[in-house]
């Protein structure tokens, strides 16, 4: 009994399942992107980008700077002082050096490998591999209160996404 499926004519023969070495022969092999479509996909990734809040987050990065500063997020406002990912990083390392040194130090030192792999090097260029300007991603922020609808959460550091960020505003608190 034939059935349409997908309006395509559905028969014996195309419900046999195809060898493993046919398959192979369908896949498309792996390729790194062109430089054309690296740069394509930077243009739409920068495009989208507050250009003061990447000053920002450049300036607190290459200046290892504090700066007070609220951030609007999907109806969340979150205070605190943005800080570089090295003095985020340290934060945790140094908490979990505490937490599992003694008894996991196999998870000390992954735990202390992540965090240093989120650092960026000190000697970072403006300009990237590409020809295009850096993009940072994330905002590292410590002493840290998160409102939403009247609530408040306190929180010692937090990381969140660049271009989550709706609007900002530098040198705002949370006020008590």
């Amino acid at each position: 009994m034939d059935e349409e499926i997908r309006g395509e004519q559905y028969t014996e023969e195309s419900a046999t399942n195809h060898t493993a070495s046919e398959a192979g022969q369908t896949e498309t092999p792996f390729r790194p992107l062109t430089r054309v479509e690296r740069r394509n996909l930077w243009l739409k990734e920068y495009g989208d980008q507050d250009f003061a809040l990447q000053m920002w987050a450049r300036l607190v990065e290459l200046q290892d700077l504090e700066i007070e500063m609220m951030l609007q997020m999907n109806g969340l406002l979150v205070f605190g002082i943005m800080v570089s990912t090295q003095r985020y990083a340290q934060f945790y390392i140094d908490l979990n050096e505490e937490l599992h040194r003694e008894r996991e130090p196999e998870t000390a030192d992954a735990l202390r490998e992540y965090y240093l792999a989120l650092v960026p090097p000190q000697d970072q260029p403006e300009i990237g591999p590409e020809g295009l300007p850096v993009v940072f991603r994330y905002i590292h922020m410590n002493d840290v209160t998160i409102m939403s609808a009247g609530h408040k959460i306190k929180v010692p550091y937090w990381r969140g996404k660049i271009c989550e960020v709706d609007a900002f505003v530098v040198g705002a608190t949370a006020g008590e």
